[in-house]
């Protein structure tokens, strides 16, 4: 049985993990905890991916411009852009949430923070439309100085989530909100390797 399924368990709402060698038993209850994958990251990381959001935010706003941009698109279709703009947004959303996170548990320097399952890609998408703004004439976003440092830290992040023996369960208070990232979503394909 794998780890998703001993986190899903049998019963409703409880999670059993068994530590063959000394026949011990964990419950835990899966309303309180969740896998995650454990990451070290360190204060100049989350420093840098911090300054890529201000930077971000300090370019104009992006999110009028681009519910504009999907209502003339659409041009007058049943769709609402508003909520299209949410969902392109989101990986915005979720890179500032992991971020304000981490800045909170950040004690040490290299220190141990959690990736909610999923949230590599969202993280992903943020960079890769940064990167497409900054080589947009028309557009006022440039990336910052320390940009390398982010594209790095999600190189690491992605060698991280690849390998199964980096997940690990932790209550959800030491995740993001769910107004970052909701831990409550079904797992992405990350979970499924």
């Amino acid at each position: 049985m794998g780890l998703l399924d001993r986190l899903r368990g049998e019963e409703s709402g409880v999670c059993k993990f068994y530590y063959d060698p000394d026949d011990v038993v964990f419950t835990v209850s899966t309303d309180t905890h969740v896998i995650a994958y454990a990451v070290a990251i360190s204060d100049a990381e989350c420093r840098a991916l911090r300054e890529l959001l201000e930077a971000d935010d300090a370019a104009g706003d992006r999110e009028a411009s681009l519910t504009q941009a999907i209502g003339g698109a659409l041009d007058d279709e049943a769709a609402d852009p508003e909520r299209i703009a949410a969902r392109v947004n989101r990986p915005r959303h979720v890179a500032e949430g992991l971020c304000t996170h981490w800045e909170s548990l950040l004690d040490d320097d290299p220190d141990v923070v959690y990736l909610p399952l999923g949230a590599v890609g969202e993280l992903a998408a943020y960079v890769e439309t940064v990167r497409a703004r900054d080589e947009r004439e028309e557009d006022a976003f440039a990336l910052p100085e320390s940009f390398e440092t982010v594209a790095s830290l999600l190189v690491r992040l992605n060698e991280t989530t690849d390998r199964a023996e980096n997940r690990v369960v932790v209550h959800r208070d030491r995740l993001p909100s769910p107004d970052g990232h909701s831990t409550d979503e079904s797992p992405s394909s990350e979970a499924n390797s």
